[in-house]
């Protein structure tokens, strides 16, 4: 049990250092196991856009945009998914929707959606969202954990 938790309190030390740091592009099934809880910089995002080609930087954009606003919760975040879709209209008004899924440890997942004129503009209200909601789940579960415990 010692171990396990001197591994664990490294972890949050990593974590507090990198805390803006950007998700991973990807991390093999074996060591993410292995790991059990990951820091940033270990958590894998994964941004996909079936039928669509993206905006210049746009998936690095994403990697380093979503590590500063949801890192600081990085040690109970499993992965995270940024998915675009053009949602045109008839008339061929460019909208696109960004949905962004974080998928945390112990909380249910968190799924988002957002769109907007330009792919890079509907990402960032994705992202902004993504970021309260998370909050308020994490938030959510420790109060509930609170009153559990006071019982």
């Amino acid at each position: 049990m010692a171990t396990k938790r001197r591994s664990l309190t490294t972890k949050k030390a990593v974590q507090r250092k990198e805390r803006r740091a950007a998700f991973a592009e990807t991390t093999p099934r074996a060591i993410k196991r292995a790991a059990g809880a990951t820091t940033t910089s270990e958590t894998p995002l994964h941004v996909r856009a079936p039928g669509l080609v993206l905006e210049d930087g746009l998936r690095e954009y994403a990697r380093q945009r979503t590590g500063f606003r949801i890192g600081k919760f990085g040690l109970e975040i499993t992965r995270v998914s940024v998915r675009f879709e053009d949602i045109s209209g008839p008339k061929g008004a460019p909208v696109y929707d960004c949905r962004i899924k974080v998928v945390l440890r112990t909380a249910p997942d968190v799924m988002v959606s957002q769109s907007d004129e330009t792919q890079r503009a509907a990402f960032d209200k994705a992202v902004g969202a993504a970021e309260r909601a998370v909050r308020r789940t994490l938030e959510r579960k420790d109060r509930t954990a609170k009153r559990a415990r006071a019982r």
